[in-house]
């Protein structure tokens, strides 16, 4: 590793300057110079050191260790990024070198490319983030001790798509969205699912995610999932690929999640969507499903939605330059707000496309927060939404 240590400084050169000094006036501060010297080399030697002895301690984390050892690994694994925060500026550039060569390997570490991939991409700048996102696009995501910790591969993930990189998508393509494994968030004491790991991956990513998920459609595999990712990030212009998905499988499972997101997210055009179905072409509970929700079907309108939010607290009557103030404070306020009430916008005279574009902008904020306030708040986004599409304004 090219380790600085006390052997690349002999003991001589150090000794000879002390000895010629001392003719001078000077020779305190040339000595606390030297001694300052050599210590800050003695720590930055220990530092690295360490440094070394903790990714050799994320080395031999095994999966499937009893409870004792998985204790003792979560411990080492706290205090190794506890070290890393407490000398971030000296130990980033060795995590990054570390980095580099473990990609390099035939057969890489994968906790090392998750764990220290997770860090540098985290604390370090522009150019530690690209080593990193090669180490998260690197990891075997089958590997037992990456499903062992999921949560942090997930959270890592969501890191990543929050800066919007392209070859995310994919990741999340491969990684989480065929995914039954779970996370739990324990600051919100949240526990998400495949699809709600999809709804907070995609949804961070922002409106540009909805034309990537629609192309998944045609993988019945897939499509029940993707359905469901829609309901939360979706809009009308997804409408004929669901219903064609709809259409393709036809089985009770697939229509309610398409019935779902035509109602909840495809305005107008997804309500005659369903109107216009014929039951008989899927299968019998599909059926019967049908014909209980086809009276609330035909009720849905801008004046039955507009009544869920009667009630809400906040102020409900803004001027356009005040709600237009309001909602570039919650784009910055990652869509958090307790002073405005839907109506406010629904009483806006600011033309509903605008309000559309800004609430989905808002939206995909939200998703920065992983919280289940952020699933509520992206919830009544989501209707205030839908409720504008009905409008006439």
């Amino acid at each position: 590793m090219g380790s600085i240590s006390r052997k690349s400084f002999p003991t001589r050169a150090r000794v000879t300057s002390m000895v010629i000094v001392r003719n001078g006036h000077a020779w305190f501060l040339v000595l606390l110079f030297v001694l300052a010297f050599t210590s800050s080399v003695s720590l930055a030697a220990t530092i690295e050191q360490e440094t070394m002895n903790k990714l050799d301690q994320i080395r031999s984390v095994k999966a499937g260790a009893d409870e004792a050892a998985t204790d003792r690994y979560n411990r080492q694994m706290d205090d190794a990024w506890k070290f890393f925060i407490a000398n971030k500026q000296s130990v980033l550039p060795i995590l990054r070198k570390e980095l580099e060569v473990e990609l390099k390997k035939t057969q890489p570490n994968e906790l090392v490319l998750l764990d220290i991939g997770n860090f540098v991409y985290l604390h370090g700048d522009s150019s530690d983030k690209n080593v990193a996102k090669h180490a998260l696009f690197s990891v075997n995501t089958t590997a037992d001790i990456v499903r062992a910790n999921y949560q942090q591969l997930f959270r890592f993930t969501h890191l990543v798509a929050g800066d919007r990189d392209p070859q995310v998508l994919t990741f999340i393509d491969k990684t989480v969205l065929p995914t039954e494994l779970k996370v739990f968030i324990p600051q919100h004491y949240l526990k998400l699912d495949g699809t709600l790991m999809c709804v907070f991956l995609y949804g961070i990513y922002g409106p540009d995610a909805e034309g990537h998920l629609k192309t998944k459609l045609s993988d019945p595999r897939l499509a029940r999932r993707v359905i469901e990712t829609l309901v939360w990030v979706g809009s009308p212009s997804s409408v004929q690929e669901v219903k064609r998905a709809m259409l393709a499988n036809r089985d009770y499972e697939t229509f309610t999640r398409a019935t779902a997101f035509m109602m909840q997210s495809g305005g107008p055009e997804g309500r005659a969507t369903m109107l216009a179905i014929n039951p008989k072409d899927f299968d019998s509970d599909s059926q019967q499903y049908y014909a209980k929700i086809r009276g609330a079907i035909e009720g849905q309108s801008y004046d039955a939605l507009r009544k869920g939010f009667a009630g809400i607290p906040g102020d409900s009557k803004l001027s356009d330059q005040e709600l237009k103030k309001r909602l570039t404070a919650m784009y910055a306020n990652y869509g958090k707000d307790d002073k405005t009430s839907p109506e406010a916008i629904l009483n806006s005279g600011l033309p509903k496309d605008f309000l559309i574009s800004e609430l989905t902008r808002i939206r995909s904020r939200m998703f920065y927060r992983i919280s289940d306030e952020a699933l509520s708040d992206v919830q009544v986004t989501n209707t205030l939404i839908n409720t504008l599409l009905y409008s006439n304004k």
